[in-house]
């Protein structure tokens, strides 16, 4: 082997190890998630692992079927697009309360966040009724 392919050898392996070390070299020292430092955020029952909180399933249906009176209002011509905008956020306002509870509680719901909830449900179901029972 020739001097000149020595050199290029040490210098392509040279290439190579500067930004492995560089990688290593920000990271060392540095605490990584799940370490005892970072502690646990509140309402995290599965120590790390990602899970998708998709609502308590108790209110499934009833969230399930204000959707659908909203989209059938919609395209029956039942309700006016900005009214069907107004309740699906409305609904929406609602599940974003039940994600806060999640958060808080797990899915051990006390009692009165689940009756506030299912009122609130029951509420904005019957007022998708009255809108759409309007005339025009």
């Amino acid at each position: 082997m020739s001097a000149r392919t020595k050199l290029l050898l040490v210098l392509g392996a040279a290439a190579l190890a500067v930004p492995a070390a560089a990688s290593a070299q920000q990271y060392y020292g540095q605490p990584q998630y799940g370490h005892p430092s970072y502690g646990q955020p509140r309402g995290d029952w599965y120590r790390g692992r990602r899970v998708r909180f998709g609502g308590y399933p108790e209110f499934k249906p009833l969230e399930a079927h204000i959707r659908g009176e909203i989209q059938d209002g919609l395209r029956d011509d039942l309700l006016m697009a900005d009214d069907a905008r107004d309740l699906t956020g409305q609904l929406r306002q609602i599940q974003l309360e039940e994600w806060r509870e999640y958060r808080v509680h797990g899915w051990n719901l006390p009692e009165d966040d689940r009756a506030r909830i299912r009122s609130e449900l029951n509420q904005l179901d019957q007022t998708v009724d009255q809108t759409r029972d309007e005339p025009e």
